[in-house]
């Protein structure tokens, strides 16, 4: 039997298509989305979960339509500006990872007091990944790398891992993914080497506890060897 895993990742997958189910705005469907992330970060952190990551927003998102990304920008700015009470309340660290300087100033000033005010908080650390991309954080852990002027003869994983997103946080030991696709959509690439990924067929908006707890006993029960 695994214990309980330090580091979870998440790709919430299924909020649009949960809110076209409905009938309804697809910007619901992504605030129904964020109520159930709070309630698993919640359940993460009581029951002894250190690390959980959140795919907000991918790199290839802005490749969706326009009003859309408006529509959910606008709900992150809100969400950034409201959430402290959240982060405060339950005693979590807000760490957000990705291409953080592409965003707009709001934004970025919010992520950024968010951060600042939570940094010192003693509970869950909830990373959230937005204008986020594997590949995208490869090569500006390798940007960062050659900014250090150190020689690429030395480079190895443990170097990789120093200059990227997550330099001190362990590897996820499990990846849930909703909605039931099984691809990693550009997803922890420098970091999910030997993590378990267990698919659920729910939208993300109709996620359980239940649910959650349903797959961390699966992924207690599987040998995890690590090639040996």
């Amino acid at each position: 039997m695994n214990d309980i895993p330090n580091h979870i990742a998440i790709i919430m997958d299924g909020n649009r298509r949960w809110a076209e189910n409905k009938k309804i705005n697809k910007i619901n469907g992504h605030k129904k989305g964020i109520e159930i992330a709070k309630n698993i970060a919640i359940e993460s952190h009581k029951i002894g979960i250190k690390n959980l990551t959140l795919y907000a927003f991918s790199f290839q998102n802005w490749n969706r339509p326009k009003i859309e990304i408006e529509s959910l920008f606008k709900l992150f700015n809100d969400l950034f500006e409201d959430k402290s009470k959240f982060f405060k309340d339950n005693g979590f660290v807000f760490n957000p990872i990705g291409r953080l300087d592409e965003l707009n100033n709001l934004m970025r000033k919010k992520i950024s007091r968010l951060h600042e005010n939570t940094i010192d908080n003693k509970g869950l650390t909830i990373n959230v990944a937005i204008n986020y991309g594997g590949k995208e954080e490869i090569i500006d852990t390798i940007k960062k790398i050659s900014c250090a002027g150190i020689d690429f003869n030395l480079l190895d994983a443990d170097l990789l891992k120093k200059f990227s997103y997550l330099p001190k946080t362990i590897d996820p030991e499990l990846i849930i993914r909703t909605g039931g696709h099984s691809r990693i959509s550009n997803f922890l690439n420098l970091h999910n080497s030997y993590s378990e990924i267990i698919v659920s067929s729910k939208l993300w908006p109709d996620f359980t506890l239940e649910d959650f707890h349903l797959i961390i006993n699966k992924y207690k029960s599987i040998n995890r060897n690590y090639g040996k």
